[in-house]
């Protein structure tokens, strides 16, 4: 904060008598829009923003808010369709078992390196069996 002051009193001694509001900004805040009616509208940027986003002329918030609640709720309805759907079969992993196999000599004195053999000891399954006994 008082850094902010500090800049602010040095932005009012070197703009002298122009004021701080002149030296942040130097720009005239009176616009005039020379445009003509064939070439656009001209507009500030809050309200072109708006004219962009809801060109019907629909209630800006309003309209914004009960759409973002319309498609959040399809979401969590997609969503909750798909936790509860019963027919979701789930598979088991297999069990896999790490085996270290240390530094050994070969029979025509091959040296064989530490290192590793998976092995897999349980198959995967399925866990809801229920799901292949249901007829169509």
């Amino acid at each position: 904060m008082r850094r902010i002051l500090a800049c602010l009193a040095v932005l009012a001694l070197v703009s002298g008598c122009a004021g701080v509001k002149d030296a942040v900004n130097p720009y005239e805040e009176n616009f005039r829009c020379k445009a003509k009616d064939s070439d656009g509208k001209c507009l500030d940027t809050p309200t072109a923003y708006k004219e962009a986003r809801l060109p019907d002329g629909q209630e800006g918030e309003a309209a914004s808010n009960t759409s973002q609640v319309e498609a959040q709720n399809s979401r969590y309805k997609a969503l909750t369709d798909l936790l509860e759907a019963p027919e979701t079969p789930v598979l088991n992993p297999p069990k896999i078992l790490r085996v270290l196999l240390l530094p050994y000599k070969g029979e025509n004195n091959e040296l064989f390196m530490t290192r590793y053999a998976y092995l897999e000891i349980e198959p995967s399954q399925w866990v809801l069996t229920e799901v292949s006994e249901k007829k169509p």
